[in-house]
């Protein structure tokens, strides 16, 4: 057994076939498969069951996977603090879609001024598979809204940002005085995809109210959300500072509804088995500093 095996049951784990993972490691698949042998042999035991062409993990090959992501993480922070003297330091951010657009790139753009030495990469998706990133220490921390219940992330709250109902400037529903707003069920409503954090507390927020709404376009891209307000009689649960711009000029509005304007708190998330490196320091400081 050597460390050379457990990245190969990893990227096995990961990629669900031997072939991507061969594909992945740049390996052939026979080398692949008798890594997968050699550990099996080795303990006695069953790694994985074999049905149409995919592997699933066996419960023991579960226990085994949980391990190996700790003792390569353990190997990874010590090539790390071998050999980060002159070296530069790298980190891997992941961010959720409102606050990967809006609130990181700034960030980066200090950090990169503050810490030369400093690399990193960034990923941006939506807080569940932001989440499910980190646990399996694909990324090293995380920015994401909403509330992440998972007892191996460590959260820390940074900042706030307010929900609101958007429309294009002008939709029927700011012609009214004061509309019900039950008036919102009669507009087809645009939504995020499912995993988003936005959408999750949104669901929550409209069934205390009692107001059901009809979901007929759901997507991930902020940006086609917006265009499909601006062309339609739409409404959409937006982050207020992705759609900042828009207001300024005039082609988007808030309806002012106040018991449909709420807060969602932005997180930090890292895994509480994860050391905090010298390049994820430098990254909370400034986090500290202009958040």
């Amino acid at each position: 057994m050597t460390l050379h095996h457990l990245e190969i049951f990893v990227a096995v784990c990961r990629e669900k076939t031997t072939h991507a993972a061969a594909e992945k490691l740049n390996l052939s698949q026979p080398a692949v498969s008798k890594a997968i042998t050699d550990i099996e042999k080795y303990y006695e035991i069953s790694l994985f069951e074999r049905m149409n062409r995919r592997l699933y993990l066996t419960p023991i090959g579960e226990t085994m996977r949980d391990y190996a992501y700790q003792v390569l993480e353990a190997y990874e922070r010590m090539e790390t603090e071998i050999n980060r003297s002159g070296a530069r330091r790298h980190i891997r951010i992941g961010a959720s879609v409102s606050v990967g657009t809006r609130l990181l790139p700034p960030l980066l753009q200090k950090l990169a001024r503050r810490e030369e030495t400093v690399t990193y990469e960034v990923m941006v998706d939506n807080t569940s598979k932001i989440e499910q990133m980190i646990e399996n220490y694909n990324l090293d921390i995380g920015l994401v809204e909403g509330y992440v219940d998972n007892q191996n992330l460590v959260m820390k709250n940074i900042s706030e940002d307010a929900l609101v109902i958007a429309v294009r400037a002008d939709h029927p529903l700011l012609l009214q005085k004061e509309p019900k707003i039950q008036e919102l069920e009669k507009y087809p409503f645009i939504t995020r995809e499912g995993g988003s954090s936005t959408r999750n507390q949104l669901e929550l927020h409209l069934q205390e109210l009692g107001v059901t709404l009809t979901s007929n376009y759901s997507c991930s891209n902020i940006e086609a959300i917006k265009q499909a307000l601006l062309y339609t009689d739409g409404v959409s649960v937006l982050s207020s500072m992705m759609i900042e711009q828009e207001v300024r000029e005039g082609s988007l509005a808030i309806l002012p509804w106040h018991d449909l304007e709420f807060k969602r708190t932005i997180r930090l998330i890292y895994h509480k088995n994860k050391r905090i490196s010298p390049a994820m320091e430098a990254f909370l400081a400034l986090l500290k500093d202009q958040v």
